[in-house]
């Protein structure tokens, strides 16, 4: 589990980084003292949990909130107790602790972070697309990649490729992080790739451009996941 934590008080940074080190699921911890600096983070970077605090002297955490990926499970770590019903607002905030916090109640709301990726992962691993006039449900993990066609989307798997009425900027915020957009009209699946050469990606027989707009998100994303 890679963790940013977000806050201005260090003396807070220190114990958060010091009760994620306990924890063996932590894989990696990152720590950001401003809003700007966790924006930037969170823009480079994708973080399974976010420890935030509310109360930051130039971004509130409310906004962060805006910036940060819906899969991602988000903890809220202030002393501004007014937003604790507000939180429940947002689908990603998992808990809400306190000032002073303990590792005991910390370790409860990690919990609840694990259960709500858990879900999220389950979520992201299959997707119901309307072919015709029926739903089909696809393994996300079996797509090659995506090909938008007019108004239809092409979903191109190992034997087959279906057809369905939709188009990209509907279907990428529904994808896990193993998709990318590398070209206006294509969304490839990472795992699938073969190689890449002369702006080109290799999918066995598929060769998918890749336009320049999209080249360093894409290397960044493969860098991410090796």
């Amino acid at each position: 589990m890679n963790c940013l934590i977000v806050d201005d008080d260090p003396l807070i940074c220190d114990l958060l980084e010091h009760f994620c080190g306990k924890i063996d699921e932590v894989s990696g911890i990152v720590v950001a003292a401003s809003g700007f600096e966790a924006v930037n983070h969170i823009k480079g970077t994708y973080f399974d949990l976010v420890l935030l605090d509310f109360d930051l002297p130039d971004i509130t955490g409310k906004d962060i909130l805006k910036t940060i990926n819906s899969a991602t499970a988000v903890i809220m770590v202030t002393s501004h107790k007014n937003f604790a019903s507000d939180s429940y607002n947002y689908d990603q905030i998992v808990d809400y602790l306190v000032k002073p916090v303990d590792f005991s109640r910390f370790f409860r709301g990690f919990q609840k972070a694990q259960s709500f990726l858990a879900e999220q992962r389950e979520r992201g691993s299959r997707l119901f697309i309307k072919e015709g006039n029926k739903l089909v449900k696809i393994a996300l993990e079996d797509v090659k990649y995506f090909k938008s066609e007019a108004n239809y989307i092409a979903v191109v798997l190992k034997d087959q490729k279906i057809l369905t009425l939709m188009t990209l900027k509907d279907l990428v915020p529904k994808l896990p992080d193993y998709f990318q957009k590398v070209h206006r009209s294509y969304v490839v699946n990472l795992n699938k790739i073969d190689s890449i050469n002369n702006n080109a990606i290799a999918i066995g027989k598929h060769h998918i451009p890749v336009s320049q707009r999209y080249e360093k998100d894409l290397l960044k994303k493969i860098d991410l996941l090796n």
